[in-house]
């Protein structure tokens, strides 16, 4: 067993674990680029299985296997509520699965011939908890910043009758965020430069070098920031879900506008595509009329499916025949009688909003009327499948 632990001091093993850590804790927030994204992908689908292989080598593939359709689940959207309850932090993109081959590697290193390496157990014990720790800090949520706060945010409410998937695309493209940063210090700079003009009698303020540098700083680190919410996003929202997501527009950048490739996808529960919003169609949409791509007072309302309203129970009076065969496949009702046509006997009945309550000398039937029209009736009887009606030709019997 002591044999077997030894190999956690492979070097492959060591330097993609080193790499981890410090891709997590340093590269990521001084660069946080396309790069910075991958590193951890590749180096933690290297240890991770490797880790646990060591420590169950009879159970190798198993657990290779297993973390490869893990990391599949985990970044996709299918994973979302897994991530919400457990407060984990992961970005869902596609092109993260590249990053498989890493358990390849990893499976190849395992079934190599066996080098034994001379490892003290205080070592050992150091690298056993440095390897639980970098697998648990990769997967919190990074520290918030305080630019963040005053981003714009885009409201999605799903107010249809089934689950969708809704596709984000809020990337800048590298000359989108070229021109952006190059006009952002211009103006900063212009504006340094005449308040210095205007108070330097008094304060003998004098432009320096030092200050476009420190300038130029501070409008990168904005941009990394904006650049962690430029991103890919896929989004699962249940019938009467709301979400609310950050759009990287602060409220300062007035002259920052929609990325110009910005669409909203909106997918079926079989990812077909029911809907596409480019720009221009988004600004249709929105509940507020009045906001364009350089609104920052105001959050972005997208609404999917439309509006129910209120069930009028007049509509569901008269006589109604359905084509399945049993009860109530032939009925009428008004506002205190309901007819079950089928044997011809009459019941009292009344409603609650969009129920309808049948009083029978046996039983009480209860219905929930889903929609009511003057040609056409679908009620769901008692929680069963729901049964559509046509409005019958056939004279009425009860009185409206």
């Amino acid at each position: 067993m002591i044999k077997n632990l030894n190999r956690l001091a492979h070097p492959v093993f060591l330097v993609s674990l080193l790499i981890l850590l410090l891709n997590d804790f340093i590269l990521k927030t001084v660069f946080h680029n396309y790069l910075t994204g991958k590193l951890s992908d590749f180096a933690g689908l290297l240890a991770f299985p490797f880790f646990w292989s060591v420590l169950f080598p009879k159970r190798t593939k198993e657990i290779h296997i297993a973390v490869a359709l893990f990391f599949v689940f985990w970044k996709s959207s299918f994973s979302e509520a897994f991530i919400d309850f457990f407060g984990f932090y992961r970005v869902v993109d596609f092109s993260d699965n590249i990053a498989l081959i890493s358990i390849l590697v990893s499976f190849w290193l395992l079934k190599q011939e066996s080098v034994v390496y001379k490892v003290q157990p205080f070592f050992l014990k150091f690298i056993f908890l440095l390897s639980c720790f970098s697998f648990v800090a990769t997967t919190q949520k990074p520290r918030p910043e305080t630019f963040e706060d005053g981003f714009s945010y885009l409201y999605l409410y799903n107010r249809s009758d089934e689950k969708i998937t809704v596709l984000i695309n809020f990337k800048f493209s590298e000359n989108e965020i070229a021109t952006y940063k190059n006009q952002q210090i211009k103006i900063l700079i212009d504006n340094y430069k005449r308040f210095i003009s205007q108070d330097e009698k008094e304060d003998r303020l004098v432009f320096k070098p030092s200050d476009s540098i420190s300038i130029v700083k501070e409008v990168n680190d904005e941009w990394l920031l904006r650049q962690k919410h430029s991103v890919i996003r896929s989004i699962v929202l249940n019938t009467g879900a709301e979400r609310y997501l950050a759009l990287p527009l602060h409220i300062a950048d007035t002259l920052i506008g929609f990325p110009k490739d910005f669409k909203i996808s909106i997918l079926d529960s079989n990812s077909k595509a029911l809907k596409i919003y480019d720009k221009k169609a988004f600004f249709s949409k929105i509940e507020n009329k009045k906001l364009n791509e350089f609104s920052r007072t105001e959050t972005f309302s997208l609404t999917f499916g439309k509006k129910r309203e209120p069930l009028n129970n007049s509509d569901c009076y008269g006589k109604w025949e359905s084509r399945r065969k049993g009860d109530f496949n032939k009925i009428e009702i008004n506002s205190d009688y309901f007819i079950n046509d089928s044997n011809g006997e009459v019941y009292d009945c009344s409603y609650n909003n969009d129920t309808i309550f049948v009083y029978s000398p046996h039983r009480l039937y209860l219905g929930i009327i889903k929609k009511g029209t003057k040609d056409s009736l679908v009620i769901s009887w008692d929680n069963e499948p729901d049964l559509i009606y046509v409005k019958s030709k056939k004279p009425t019997v009860l009185g409206r």
